[in-house]
């Protein structure tokens, strides 16, 4: 009985001890797996970074009041607008305040080759005629500041991406009003009229500017305005190298950059289209009543008359022309089209 028991005795604690060991080898594993999230977190983190870093650019960043336009290479024509009348018989081009993506504007090339219309080396006029409905263009522009012209609804969009280099230049509606805008390097101002274009009626507009800096705007053959800018060369220079694909034209009726709803369209009509390589105006003149005929200064005249198609005439015959242009048109409506509305 005693060694039975004795037995058993031992039997037990044989069993204890394996139980003992068991327990021990079920606790050593939990342990395990209790740190492992600890322990991979921190080797992890001590691991090298498997992204190759960016190295810095010495490229500048260009001024944060210059639109960024887009790098796509500008599309072909999408539509033909419809013909209201004859071709040869008289008519303007019409837009719809829908320029972005390319369309509802005129693009007229400038340089490569190099064309008359590229007026700024010398003193200059652009004059034309101009119509818009109340209300229908609302952009304002900066008075008196540089560029301050790009925030209304453009008309003549002669401008390039960043300052520097030759100069650049353009006009807009400023809530119904011209605002005429030249640069020259990093240099240049806003000059602002006063007198209402956005009645629905047809209004003769000028612009004139000296290689001295000094700016007019004339309306109705009334002055509206004069100021001095930065003087010296306003041109594009001939063979600029440029990654924006738009900065060796004139573009009417729309910010040639697209670079976003601040920057915004013309609504309205447009017909004679004159550029010259002089002032022409100084003072009060009575305003054109018929198109107007080409002169030795007349570096490129646009009569709008086509009436079909999607090609704008140069008829100025300077010398190292034509600077003829198109249409661009999309949008809806679809703009620009041709117009039978015309000041004459």
């Amino acid at each position: 009985m005693k060694r039975s028991r004795r037995i058993e005795r031992r039997y037990r604690i044989v069993k204890a001890a394996l139980a003992g060991a068991l327990l021990a080898l079920v606790l050593a594993g939990c342990s395990v797996s209790a740190q492992e999230p600890v322990y991979l977190p921190l080797v992890a983190q001590n691991q090298a970074p498997t992204d190759t870093p960016i190295p810095p650019t010495n490229t500048p960043l260009p001024p944060t009041d210059t639109p960024v336009p887009p790098t796509d290479t500008p599309l072909p024509p999408t539509h033909t607008p419809t013909a209201t009348r004859a071709p040869g018989s008289g008519s303007s081009v019409r837009f719809f305040g829908n320029g972005r993506d390319a369309i509802d504007r005129i693009v007229i090339p400038i340089d490569a080759p190099e064309r008359p219309a590229d007026v700024g080396a010398t003193d200059f006029t652009i004059e034309f005629w101009i119509k818009a409905e109340p209300g229908a263009n609302r952009g304002g522009v900066s008075c008196n500041a540089n560029d301050g012209w790009i925030t209304g609804n453009i008309v003549f969009d002669r401008d390039i991406y960043n300052e520097g280099d030759y100069g650049d230049f353009g006009i807009a509606l400023n809530n119904g009003a011209i605002a005429f805008g030249l640069s020259v390097g990093f240099e240049g101002t806003t000059l602002c009229g006063s007198r209402n274009v956005a009645d629905n009626q047809w209004h003769h507009v000028a612009v004139t500017r000296r290689t001295n800096g000094d700016m007019a705007i004339f309306v109705d053959g009334q002055p509206d305005g004069a100021t001095r800018s930065a003087a010296g060369d306003a041109s594009y220079r001939n063979g600029r190298a440029t990654m924006w694909p738009w900065d060796p034209y004139i573009v009417l009726g729309a910010e040639k950059h697209d670079a976003g709803a601040e920057y915004p369209s013309f609504n309205g009509w447009l017909d004679e289209l004159r550029i010259s390589n002089i002032v022409r105006y100084t003072a009060a003149f009575t305003p054109p009543t018929a198109p107007f005929a080409p002169d030795a200064n007349t570096m490129a005249l646009y009569h709008f008359d086509e009436g079909t198609g999607v090609n704008v005439s140069d008829s100025s015959g300077a010398p190292g022309g034509p600077s003829h242009g198109q249409l661009r048109v999309g949008g809806n409506p679809s703009g620009p089209a041709w117009s039978e509305d015309s000041p004459f």
